[in-house]
């Protein structure tokens, strides 16, 4: 797969492209990481012990007129000191179901909707 090409597309760095799902409604795009080594949130120490694999799905803004979705195959780590803990994505804000960027957009939106409210309110009186 031609994965520099589809990072650009979506503008997500750092991430290996497995598969792409088209569907009528939607898209499913895999997505996983390389593993690298990480600081362990109890006691300060580098880890680079993969304790598991889970599948997590992160609505995206739409694409081709398509919801759009990415399967992140998360990564889980363990510490010696018996902690475990996800690695960190800088697309994907901690414990969130949606990309940093489906936020933004739906932030502005909301910001548009209110200055036309607005605009409708002021220009009524």
């Amino acid at each position: 797969m031609h994965n520099h090409c589809i990072n650009k597309l979506l503008n997500i760095e750092d991430v290996i492209v497995k598969n792409i799902f088209h569907s009528d409604s939607y898209v499913k795009i895999t997505l996983e990481t390389k593993p690298t080594e990480h600081i362990c949130l109890v006691c300060g120490r580098i880890t680079k012990r993969i304790h598991d694999y889970r599948m997590h799905t992160i609505k995206d803004l739409p694409f081709q007129f398509k919801h759009c979705y990415l399967v992140l195959r998360k990564r889980r780590y363990s510490c010696s000191c018996g902690k475990r803990f996800y690695e960190n994505y800088h697309f994907l804000p901690k414990y969130f179901q949606r990309t940093s960027r489906m936020t933004a957009f739906i932030a502005d939106a909301l910001h548009d909707a209110r200055s036309i409210c607005l605009s409708l309110i002021i220009n009524f009186k």
